[in-house]
């Protein structure tokens, strides 16, 4: 009989340093780490709830929500980075303008019983400084 934790669990990813969109097209790829490690136990839930907020350290910027694209990608193999894309997150304000923050959350099922996470980034402005904060809570 398969025992799963019935205690949700919720993990802080580390706080984000200063960030840099590219200088190109204004994406970024920022990985996302647990005390300083990338991979999370998920083995013992079936739910993930990922909630994300990017924002300008800067108040003379705004966050174009009908441009910004923000997704969460996954590595499941501890030995071979390989990283898929799981899921766009959609910002929970509604795009009418700039906004001044891109927050936005997905429910998702565990999908392997170890998972590192990265976040990907487009539609920024180009050399856009910003910051990242991630949380992920666990159900079983």
């Amino acid at each position: 009989m398969n025992q799963r934790s019935m205690t949700p669990s919720h993990v802080s990813f580390d706080t984000t340093p200063e960030i840099f969109a590219s200088d190109q097209h204004g994406t970024f790829t920022f990985p996302l780490l647990h005390g300083a490690q990338p991979f999370v136990d998920t083995a013992a839930f079936d739910e993930l709830r990922f909630v994300v907020s990017l924002w300008h350290p800067s108040e003379k910027q705004s966050i174009d929500l009908d441009r910004a694209y923000v997704e969460l990608r996954a590595c499941f193999d501890t030995e071979e980075e390989h990283w898929t894309r799981i899921a766009e997150i959609e910002p929970v304000v509604p795009p009418y303008n700039s906004g001044e923050s891109f927050d936005g959350w997905i429910v998702l099922p565990v999908l392997a019983p170890s998972t590192a996470f990265r976040i990907y980034g487009g539609g920024f402005e180009p050399r856009a400084r910003l910051q990242i904060r991630a949380s992920l809570y666990l159900v079983g």
